[in-house]
């Protein structure tokens, strides 16, 4: 039988701990709960074999897709993405031996590198992908661009297990376990994997290394970042035909497809001059270097750290900076999400409000960059902000897309987070009425409302996992007593997350 181990689990607690459990939701409020109950739960997994464990549906929502349309994004449960984070580093580094090597400079995304809790090398390898693509084509007359199409939900289970065997025929039981996982997931499908946790950039890189392998043996020279490649020749025919031959393979072998809205044949020289060199490639460039480096992400983000370390006092010169690259943002057709992450990250860092009344004038348009949004709002508000972007602010609530989606999850976050949104009546308001009950318990806490508390005891056998445990998480603002009473709502035949939540509650009161 296989099961985790102490490393394992212990490099999952630092991932989780140093960065955000998906992309596109709040980080889940139980882990601090796990944290205090770590030595038992960290037991109780290393004890129960793999194949006894049975992961759950996550939570699942849209995210806006900067050209439109959405995107089916996911969070999982905490406890099974301790087991996500612990499983994956169990194969990230016979992943990585697989893949081409990192000097050729072919797959250039997200070269594995365990180290304190990250799965990666520092930046995600996008710099390195243009330039190799400069490169080839100075070399090549020809060039041919094409991505997968919704390539994390479709990536076939079966295929994963053959490339971790492949990699290591003694990692057969935990390739198992990987695929036992993931299909719980699915609801017991055998293709896709979640679209938000970073452990999943592993398991698409350890499938999409298959096609690197098929188009190097087709001796032509290719790069690739995620599921974006660039072919090069001297041969439009010869581009043609391997783009044939890749189509073919990916639907037999992997059942994937080329996205023919974004496949092209084309002159080298003219896409470097339309793509790479245009002004505003090279104007993006220079505003992304004189962000220190922040570089543009695609599709998954990779691991998005919780913590930014405040930077000095802003100059004037820095937010005119900052204003000067919001306006070359929102000029724009579609935003540049890896841009406008830059942007917000770097903001942040600062604490400087000067970015809010564009984001507010803009809010639809920044949507697919909405944590983003979230988190620099979170950093700068206190009664001064609010009170200068009331107006905006209830504006926000009484529009249609503030419920849509992530949009809605990030949003009630903020609002629910902060005690000076929740003193304006509209704000707090629409958490009563349309907020979810995480977000309202997080309200609850924020403002110690104790009778938001008391009034869900009844209902709390009623709701679903994750709703309990908001429930349980608001019992702290209750006086000692009180406490007490609830303990009996919380038995044997409850989950490992509903009893830990107790007993921090108990502990921290």
């Amino acid at each position: 039988m296989t099961y985790l181990n102490d490393e394992s689990l212990e490099f999952a607690r630092k991932h989780i701990q140093s960065y955000y459990d998906s992309d596109f939701f709040p980080k889940a409020d139980e882990f601090v709960a796990i944290w205090h109950s770590w030595d038992n739960i960290k037991a109780t997994l290393i004890q129960m074999p793999l194949s006894d464990y049975q992961s759950t549906a996550p939570r699942t929502a849209v995210s806006y897709k900067p050209k439109g349309g959405f995107r089916v994004v996911q969070q999982l449960d905490p406890i099974d993405t301790l087991v996500y984070v612990a499983l994956t580093h169990l194969i990230a580094e016979k992943v990585e031996s697989v893949r081409v090597p990192i000097e050729e400079n072919i797959a250039c995304a997200y070269r594995i590198s365990l180290n304190e809790g990250s799965f990666f090398f520092k930046g995600g390898g996008y710099k390195t992908f243009i330039e190799q693509t400069e490169k080839l084509a100075k070399e090549h007359e020809y060039l041919l661009s094409t991505d997968i199409t919704d390539c994390y939900n479709q990536l076939y289970l079966q295929k994963l297990i053959h490339t971790i065997t492949f990699a290591d025929p003694k990692l057969d039981s935990i390739a198992k376990s990987v695929y036992s996982f993931l299909s719980g997931l699915n609801n017991n499908t055998s293709q896709g994997v979640p679209v938000g946790p970073a452990p999943s950039i592993i398991m698409a890189e350890a499938v999409l290394s298959d096609i690197d392998l098929f188009l190097q043996n087709k001796g032509i020279e290719h790069t690739r970042y995620v599921d974006d490649f660039r072919v090069f020749s001297d041969s439009k025919a010869e581009l043609l035909n391997t783009l044939e031959s890749l189509t073919l393979y990916l639907y037999e072998t992997h059942r994937l497809t080329l996205s023919s809205e974004k496949t092209t044949i084309g002159k080298s020289s003219d896409f470097v001059v339309e793509k790479l060199n245009s002004y505003y490639e090279l104007q993006r460039t220079q505003m992304l270097d004189s962000l220190e480096g922040l570089e543009p992400y695609s599709g998954q983000v990779g691991e998005i750290a919780i913590h930014v370390e405040d930077q000095a006092e802003i100059a004037i010169s820095d937010e005119e900076q900052l204003l000067a690259l919001a306006q070359t943002i929102i000029e724009r057709k579609t935003l540049d999400l890896g841009l406008a992450r830059a942007l917000l990250r770097k903001a942040r860092t600062f604490r400087t409000k000067v970015l809010a009344p564009i984001l507010f004038d803009n809010f639809e348009f920044f949507a697919p960059a909405i944590n983003d949004v979230c988190l620099y709002l979170n950093s700068v508000t206190d009664d001064a902000f609010v009170a200068e972007s009331k107006s905006a602010l209830i504006a926000l609530v009484e529009s249609e897309f503030i419920g849509t989606g992530v949009v809605k999850y990030w949003f009630e976050w903020y609002i629910a987070n902060n005690l000076a949104t929740l003193k304006v009546r509209p704000l707090k308001r629409f958490l009563i009425d349309n907020g979810s009950i995480i977000a309202q318990s997080s309200a609850a806490i924020t403002a110690k409302d104790v009778s938001w508390v008391r009034g869900m005891k009844t209902k709390y056998n009623s709701v679903g996992g994750w709703d309990k445990r908001a429930i349980l998480r608001a019992v702290e603002i209750l006086p000692k007593s009180e406490i007490e009473q609830w303990q009996s709502l919380v038995g044997e035949e409850s989950s490992v997350l509903e009893k830990a939540t107790m007993d921090w509650v108990r502990a921290y009161n």
